[in-house]
């Protein structure tokens, strides 16, 4: 087995730029396949990591039907009113939290436009892990807001400087980290509930989030809320959501991306795959009188079919080894790049070994594959006939 290795190694050796030429377009495809798969499991485990951070046992209230494509509200801009007293009745319900979104004038050392404002009840803060840098604002405070980081170093401001919000004053208490959390990210100010319903003149809220008591199935306590709005409204005008199912929805989007990206990727994988094939027909062109020497001096068929095999199949291993280390590479780079102009942690670094180890190892196939009919006419060239080629 050692020599047939050696043999099929040293026709590699023989003819390097043709070997290399095909190894590269192999190295092509295998790059394309762990970067792009690499990628959608990055984004999986960014939205596992969020929706880890919030909790399974929270649901969402929000007006219309579900269904705004990853299963989550179609828009935050729409409002209603619920009576939360006789929400947190409901058997089950634990902690409630409540966002309104707005769209707000602000004004700050010269600098002024429209930003997005979440109005929210204290312990958002908690809901979402919000770290803050400063402090939180109290239950009590009108003029206080926390600011994104990424707000903050657009409006060039700290903690402890002054802006305006519709021509009323505000103090940043504290900075939240610009980490996506969901739908409150770094490029949002966080003021009172209380504090925006005065400032705009507004009433309802754009959205419910319910915290299931420890011990109770967020599924049942879902469908006593659902049921509880129904009655208490008349209409099913409103939407009950687990994260469960918008997890579920999520991944489901996800694995469908990650399909139709291998599927892409796996075309240049085929691309590479049949300049294996050509290359290796030459080959056997070119070493047929050296076929027939083999055959003379005893070599039997399958011994000549595993040496262009394994030839094959050394230039898939060798395309995929490299390609593997280079898509791991882009991997990391498109993770880098994405923090560092987004400020968040929005992929998160996605090479798992068996997608290496699946990765060469499919690219061997292909290599073996690609070279089995090249391989199968060398082992039935007839030694006599090898002998007179020239």
């Amino acid at each position: 087995m050692f020599d047939l290795f050696r043999i099929a190694l040293r026709g590699l050796l023989h003819r390097k730029k043709r070997s290399w030429l095909t190894i590269i377009g192999v190295l092509i495809g295998i790059t394309a396949v762990v970067a792009l798969i690499s990628l959608g499991i990055s984004m999986q485990l960014a939205v596992e990591r969020s929706f880890e951070d919030l909790g399974y046992d929270v649901m969402m209230i929000f007006p219309g039907e579900v269904g705004g494509g990853f299963g989550g509200p179609t828009s935050l801009t729409a409002s209603f009113e619920i009576d939360l007293d006789a929400l947190s009745r409901v058997e089950g319900v634990g902690e409630i939290g409540l966002i309104s979104y707005q769209s707000v004038y602000v004004k700050a050392d010269g600098n002024e436009g429209f930003l997005d404002a979440l109005g929210v009840s204290g312990n958002i803060f908690d809901f979402f892990k919000l770290e803050v840098e400063g402090r939180r604002f109290g239950p009590d405070e009108r003029d206080a807001v926390v600011l994104g980081s990424e707000v903050a170093k657009e409006l060039g401001l700290g903690v402890g400087d002054i802006l305006e919000i519709e021509g009323h004053p505000f103090t940043v208490v504290g900075i939240y980290s610009a980490e996506d959390r969901l739908n409150v990210r770094g490029e949002s100010i966080l003021m009172p509930l209380a504090a925006m319903r005065e400032l705009l003149g507004i009433k309802g809220v754009s959205m419910v989030l319910v915290r299931a008591r420890p011990g109770y199935d967020v599924g049942e306590v879902a469908k006593r809320v659902e049921e509880f709005l129904y009655k208490s409204r008349g209409r099913r005008d409103l939407s009950v959501q687990t994260m469960e199912e918008i997890h579920e929805a999520v991944q489901r989007a996800l694995g469908i991306l990650r399909a139709f990206l291998g599927g892409i990727a796996g075309i240049s994988l085929l691309v590479g795959g049949i300049g294996v094939m050509n290359t290796m027909y030459t080959a056997v062109l070119e070493r047929t009188r050296e076929i027939g020497v083999m055959k003379a001096v005893g070599a039997r068929n399958s011994q000549i079919l595993l040496i262009f095999l394994l030839e094959s199949g050394l230039m898939g291993l060798v395309g995929g080894a490299l390609g593997t280390v280079i898509g791991a590479l882009l991997n990391v780079v498109a993770v880098i790049a994405a923090r560092a102009s987004l400020g968040a942690k929005v992929l998160e670094f996605g090479i798992p070994w068996w997608l290496v180890v699946g990765a060469l190892g499919f690219s061997f196939l292909v290599g073996c594959l690609a070279g089995l009919l090249p391989a199968r006419s060398a082992a039935k060239l007839d030694p006599v006939e090898a002998l007179r080629y020239e």
